[in-house]
């Protein structure tokens, strides 16, 4: 019940955010083309976002051919709030999902986790250069989940929880952002930080912390990217690539976070989307077979969905 009153909670979020009237705020360049708002304060702001609830559903009775019935819902919310005065830059962005399968019967249903996801990221910026390329930048990201996660089909030890692991970067460096869907980041020094509050998994040595320890620290080059393009006017493209190397454990091993999500409007309210995540984490040791000693792999993810959708701007 907790998994579905989470997944109903983003959904009732998306849904809430698309029912109200969002007013834009104008930006620094729409203001020179318009009458000065009466609260000249909140003319700076900038608010954007889109929600979506999808899902996918199975029933067989008496079919010759086989199956199991089925029932699959993801809920997903991104929401942006950017400030703008003067030569001063401030960028929010939040990322939530959260996503689940149930298969058969429905008094015996078996759970599955498909997407679980918190994200948020903020990044206060300083012009350097006049022509708005160039921005002395700190930026922070944070990342976890909702939900405890499971090496299906084994659903009884959790393999990962809330805050087991949850990932800090912070760090101060330069953005150059040439035009207004694509802006890459770059910092000489970040820290790193990898949080395991889980007591069980921390005495494993799970996710790259010491056995025992609930906090790894790492400090070196933080690169990332991001776009956010309309590739057609019903279709968007929003992709984000993070590259971290440490300088004292294994400089040159290079972690990537690289995410995207491609959505295409059906109309106001229907659309379809494709969502991917490839990771690689040197310290995040997988055993993929029982007779395979664990190590290093690279992570991927897919999600394909349909269903309701919502923009605001």
């Amino acid at each position: 019940m907790k998994k579905i009153a989470l997944l109903l909670l983003i959904g009732i979020l998306s849904i809430s955010l698309s029912a109200q009237e969002i007013h834009k705020v104008a930006t620094a360049k729409d203001i020179a083309l318009t009458d000065a708002p009466a609260d000249t304060s909140a003319r700076h702001w900038n608010v954007t976002g889109s929600g979506s609830a999808q899902f996918s559903q199975a029933a067989f009775s008496n079919w010759a051919s086989g199956g199991q019935n089925s029932l699959g819902l993801v809920a997903w919310l991104n929401f942006k709030a950017n400030y703008r005065n003067g030569k001063h830059v401030w960028a929010n962005n939040v990322d939530l999902g959260y996503g689940f399968n149930l298969i058969g019967k429905a008094s015996e249903a078996k759970f599955n986790k498909t997407n679980d996801k918190i994200e948020f990221t903020t990044a206060y910026g300083y012009e350097i250069h006049k022509n708005r390329k160039w921005y002395l930048t700190v930026l922070a990201n944070f990342r976890t989940q909702f939900d405890a996660g499971y090496n299906y089909p084994d659903d009884s030890t959790a393999i990962s929880k809330f805050m087991a692991p949850g990932y800090l970067v912070a760090g101060i460096g330069i953005t150059y952002a040439p035009v207004n869907w694509f802006n890459m980041y770059l910092s000489p020094f970040s820290g790193r930080f990898t949080f395991v509050t889980d007591q069980r998994l921390a005495d494993s040595g799970a996710f790259g912390v010491e056995r025992g320890k609930n906090l790894r620290g790492e400090l070196g080059p933080y690169f990332r990217a991001y776009i956010n393009k309309d590739l057609a006017k019903n279709i968007n493209i929003t992709s984000t690539l993070e590259l971290f190397t440490d300088y004292i454990h294994g400089f040159g091993n290079i972690d990537v976070n690289w995410s995207l999500l491609l959505s295409m409007k059906v109309n106001k309210w229907l659309a379809a989307s494709i969502q991917t995540q490839l990771i690689y984490d040197d310290d995040v040791m997988i055993q993929t077979e029982p007779t395979e000693p664990a190590g290093p792999r690279t992570q991927f993810k897919e999600l394909l969905g349909i269903g309701l959708t919502y923009k605001f701007l």
